[in-house]
């Protein structure tokens, strides 16, 4: 990451590449921290801006991280799909790929979508939405999914990933008790419950 000390970004594409290197820094704390511990002034140094800098770009840590998701879920989007099987193996694959946008969907709604403006939240949706209409179009093109059904496949995919990340990921002294039978009952493995969840899903569309 870059350390150098900080120098304003003045065109488009040093704006550009200034705002990827503070979407990575965010990135690189997420994958080691809970959203509440980390900083905007650490992510600031990480990435070599000043925080006021930081602030240009993303007027509160709940939107830089909504924008995070949104640049994940535009390389989801873009992603290739496998062209044999179902759909549910398909976006299974897609997402157990995915950990980072995973675990930020976990949170998307008990903690991003907080402290936003109504003009932020609506942006924010739409582009969300703008997303989910280049998904379903291409499971309407490669899997055969009525529009309908494709929209809806995807909002219920995004409710059975917000659960299915939260069962798997127990506190340490929770995961530790759960190792040893009979309590191991409640051991959960993120990827085999997602792809019993789409299954399920899409059998019933």
């Amino acid at each position: 990451m870059n350390s150098c000390p900080f120098q304003r970004a003045r065109s488009p594409e040093q704006k550009a590449e200034r705002r990827a290197q503070i979407l990575e820094a965010a990135a690189l704390f997420f994958a080691e921290q809970r959203f509440a511990a980390i900083s905007l002034a650490a992510i600031a140094r990480q990435s070599g801006v000043t925080k006021a800098a930081l602030y240009r770009y993303f007027p509160s840590k709940e939107a830089l991280f909504l924008a995070l998701y949104l640049s994940e879920l535009d390389a989801m989007v873009e992603a290739p799909l496998p062209q044999e099987g179902p759909a549910w193996a398909a976006i299974s694959e897609l997402l157990i790929a995915r950990p980072l946008f995973c675990r930020l969907t976990s949170i998307l709604h008990t903690v991003l979508e907080h402290n936003l403006d109504e003009s932020q939240a609506r942006e924010f949706k739409q582009a969300l939405l703008a997303c989910f209409a280049q998904l379903a179009a291409r499971l309407q093109r490669d899997f055969a999914l009525e529009g309908d059904q494709a929209i809806r496949f995807l909002m219920q995919v995004q409710q059975s990933v917000i659960g299915c990340w939260a069962v798997s990921q127990p506190a340490p002294v929770v995961a530790s008790v759960i190792k040893a039978p009979p309590l191991d009952v409640f051991q959960v493995e993120f990827g085999d419950a997602l792809r019993t969840q789409l299954r399920a899903l899409q059998a019933a569309l």
